[in-house]
């Protein structure tokens, strides 16, 4: 083969390569097309799909936003013991980032006294203290269902 040529080979070859391609690109849409006609959708197939694909939380960066975002479920009252082992428990069993653990007389005593009792024990827990989140880490509680727990905590520990 002639040196000079080497381009034209070149470029008539990748075209006649990427027309082959487009070609068989066509000929798989034709196919598709033939083998699988678009119909309509069935309403009832759309809708069970669209409850599929809904989003099923979110994301909030911000504790100010958390309160905005929370969706209220209706739902019996949780009693103190509930609440205890659904949130409390965690840290105040084990004394997680000092936590007064459940039943330390000392250590609920000078907490309430700091805080000024049962009401602002009860605002601290509501707000979240140090390492301990707002509402004990479950925005779903009420703060009825705070003030029982921490009534609870404080009758535990013989206050």
């Amino acid at each position: 083969m002639d040196d000079q040529n080497h381009d034209k080979v070149f470029f008539s070859t990748f075209a006649l390569v990427l027309g082959a391609l487009f070609g068989i690109f066509f000929l798989c849409i034709l196919a598709a097309a033939i083998i699988a006609p678009e119909r309509e959708e069935d309403p009832q197939a759309l809708a069970r799909l669209e409850q599929r694909i809904q989003p099923f939380g979110a994301v909030v960066t911000d504790p100010a936003l958390l309160v905005k975002t929370v969706a209220k479920v209706e739902r019996a009252p949780y009693t103190a013991a509930e609440v205890l082992a659904k949130a409390c428990n965690a840290c105040h069993q084990a004394g997680v980032l000092n936590a007064p653990k459940n039943g330390d007389k000392a250590a609920w005593s000078a907490r309430a006294t700091a805080a000024g009792g049962l009401d602002g024990l009860t605002a601290s827990a509501i707000k979240g203290k140090n390492g301990m989140p707002a509402r004990g880490g479950d925005p779903s509680l009420s703060d009825d269902e705070i003030r029982a727990a921490v009534e609870q905590m404080l009758k535990d520990a013989g206050i």
